[in-house]
């Protein structure tokens, strides 16, 4: 992936960085769907901890995919044994595919706009195989540029709906788009939540 040398060098910065901001502040856009003691949890693209520790201690069961080794230790830092980590990445996830667990909730946080759109659509079969029936996939989708090397792609809530309705999924919230937690300018979210089969 073009973008591990960078979260390698910099997984230190990062996480402190991103530890500064809480699961709720993050992620109040999909309150309503957020995980609930007892379901099982895949957060993809891990990086500090910091959301699958909030899972973890809400009593949810936690699995965390990081391919940055040096983001993983991070995180393992931060959860302890509380949640289970493994070194996998989108698009294809191949070692979660391996395992054959299926999870309640799938969170997708700060990744999608890393993905070309050839990956993304990729990407949603190979989750939307991990879901249970009437499980829900939380993506997040971050518009702007960064300031330094890393790679982005062009992406839309319009072109997720369309590739996640071709492979089974339906939309159950797509939120405005939210001003950045750090403040940073020119920089702005969007959550989509989608489920298995009809809403």
């Amino acid at each position: 992936m073009p973008n591990s040398p960078f979260y390698q060098k910099n997984a230190q910065s990062l996480a402190t960085q991103y530890n500064t901001l809480s699961f709720e502040q993050v992620h109040a856009s999909w309150k309503h769907f957020w995980p609930e003691k007892g379901e099982v949890v895949l957060d993809v693209g891990a990086g500090s901890g910091r959301d699958a520790f909030w899972m973890a201690a809400q009593g949810c069961v936690v699995l965390a995919a990081e391919p940055v080794a040096q983001m993983r230790a991070e995180g393992e830092r931060l959860t302890g044994n509380s949640v289970e980590w493994l070194d996998d990445a989108l698009p294809e996830l191949s070692q979660l595919a391996e395992r054959k667990r299926q999870f309640d909730v799938i969170l997708v946080s700060a990744v999608w706009m890393h993905l070309t759109s050839a990956q993304r659509q990729l990407a949603l079969g190979h989750l939307a195989a991990l879901l249970v029936p009437g499980g829900r996939l939380v993506i997040s989708l971050r518009y702007g540029d960064f300031a330094d090397e890393r790679v982005t792609y062009l992406l839309s809530d319009d072109e997720l709906i369309a590739q996640a309705e071709g492979v089974g999924l339906t939309p159950r919230l797509i939120s405005s788009r939210q001003d950045d937690s750090l403040k940073r300018q020119d920089i702005c979210w969007q959550t989509v939540v989608l489920s298995q089969g009809k809403a």
